[in-house]
């Protein structure tokens, strides 16, 4: 199968740029797919009780230093300067305080917004997501398309819970993870315990605490698992999902980290039933991780036919002549009007050539019109994907039916 970067220029999806290395070029098509995930997936986190929030891309630097990210994390990270004194001076602006950091991570922003005011245990768990905008510091040599970038958006969640309520949190995280990951036609993934870093914040019983309640959990939900000491993240222990795509590869993406630490270090409390405070577990979690990376896996997972739902153009209506205009139209502003992503091909090009260019662009439908359909008010569906094709004659009732079926977002129960 074409690598995702081939797929994404035959398809129009994005592009990369030497002055912006590690950042995505998105085009209409582009921005079409990454919408048309960014909306189930906020459907996903509606459906288990996630409020969404904004914050900053920009955070101050002591809020990098209480968070211990300066100290364990400072190297991948975009430091923003400011000019220390107000002068025309030119070679002032190398004198620059580094106050500010693009953030690589929402969870500092997270607490932010909880601490904003006293938390009540009627509020716990609080559940709180991000499409966040991160940025990450990463070497030029490392960069690979979307694989890995220096700026992405992550489905950035966090939960703040009682310790008691640990085990159901990650057992609705797998539950979510193992139908998110089907409905993009993925059904094998394997799970990762990671375990506490040779540099890492806290004592070794708050860890301890941690790495067994994330085991206990994983091996009450009879799920396989592997160890990997020393690869947790520098305040707590994690879980991590990988998925294997048609090409045997295994990708990691999802995780949920358990985290006692920070709570600690930024004192976060809420006031449980006799009054007292009582301090929350926190729970970092993503289901795809970066948006772009999981496009980028899903492009070559499957060969650029991508499920229907998901599709930048849904369906193309393509006619053979002039005599068919007429019904072609009428055939793409009833689709457009039940709100499915169609496109209207009436150029004057031979059908042949007109089929090819939308296969090249993996268009998983084609509705192919001529005079005969037009007299007929009949149209000739062409399904793509993977390798096979499937043609059917119909009418525009019943592909008003099937796309009101297939090109919908899977329904996600709460």
């Amino acid at each position: 199968m074409a690598a995702h970067r081939e797929l994404a220029k035959d398809m129009d999806l994005f592009h990369f740029e030497e002055h912006s290395p590690g950042m995505v070029f998105w085009h209409p098509q582009g921005l079409r797919l990454f919408r048309s995930i960014e909306d189930f997936m906020r459907q996903v986190y509606q459906a288990r009780e996630f409020e969404e929030v904004r914050s900053p891309v920009a955070l101050n630097r002591s809020l990098w230093e209480r968070s211990r990210h300066w100290e364990k994390f400072r190297q991948g990270m975009f430091v923003v300067g400011s000019v220390e004194a107000d002068t025309d001076d030119e070679s002032a602006l190398s004198v620059i305080s580094p106050d500010y950091a693009l953030k690589p991570m929402s969870c500092p922003a997270h607490i932010a917004i909880y601490q904003s005011r006293k938390r009540s245990y009627r509020e716990i768990p609080m559940r709180l997501m991000e499409f966040g905008i991160c940025h990450r510091n990463e070497l030029s040599g490392t960069l690979s398309g979307c694989m890995r970038l220096r700026q992405f958006v992550q489905d950035d969640a966090h939960i703040f819970c009682r310790e008691s309520d640990v085990h159901s949190e990650i057992s609705n995280f797998l539950n979510t993870v193992q139908q998110v990951y089907a409905a993009f036609g993925y059904d094998r993934f394997s799970l990762q315990i990671s375990l506490r870093p040779s540099q890492r914040l806290g004592s070794d019983r708050l860890w301890e605490r941690a790495e067994s309640l994330l085991i206990e959990v994983v091996q009450s939900l009879g799920h396989n698992y592997k160890l990997a000491p020393n690869e947790g993240a520098f305040y707590g222990p994690k879980l991590e999902i990988s998925l294997e795509d048609r090409l045997g590869r295994s990708w990691q993406c999802g995780t949920i980290q358990v985290d006692f630490n920070l709570p600690q270090v930024f004192e976060l409390a809420f006031v449980n039933e006799l009054g007292e405070l009582e301090r929350p577990v926190m729970l970092h979690q993503a289901i795809l991780g970066s948006f772009e990376r999981w496009i980028g896996i899903l492009l070559e997972h499957c060969g650029g036919f991508l499920p229907i739902w998901a599709a930048p153009t849904q369906i193309a209506i393509a006619s053979i002549s002039d005599k068919a205009f007429d019904w072609a139209e009428t055939i793409f502003v009833s689709l457009k009007q039940l709100g499915v992503r169609v496109e209207l091909d009436n150029r004057e090009r031979t059908i042949g050539k007109k089929i090819r260019e939308l296969i090249l662009r993996k268009i998983p439908s084609i509705a192919i019109v001529g005079e005969q359909e037009a007299l007929n008010q009949t149209l000739n569906l062409r399904r793509n994907g993977g390798g096979s094709v499937e043609q059917l004659e119909m009418n525009l009732a019943q592909l008003e039916r099937e796309l009101a079926h297939s090109a919908s977002a899977p329904n996600f129960p709460c």
